[in-house]
């Protein structure tokens, strides 16, 4: 049995509302990703978590896309 997905820490973004983060990413980068906080009862928000059960071609795409985060991600106002 395994698991097809990562928890990714955005705080280096700025990250206080996840949901919101994950919806810029999806605007912005062309990645979709789930708030982390729908994972815990803990008051966590500075979690994003990625699905990987995808194709080849289209997690090679995502990963060109997230070569951007970096840079784009200073645009972000959360």
């Amino acid at each position: 049995m395994g698991a097809y997905y990562v928890l990714l820490d955005v705080s280096k973004y700025g990250v206080k509302d996840d949901l919101h983060f994950c919806e810029w990413l999806a605007e912005h980068i062309g990645v979709g990703a789930v708030p982390g906080s729908c994972f815990f009862r803990e008051d966590v928000h500075h979690l994003i978590r990625f699905h990987f059960a995808k194709r080849d071609d289209t997690l090679n795409a995502a990963l060109d896309r997230l070569s951007e985060l970096d840079s784009k991600a200073r645009e972000y106002k959360g």
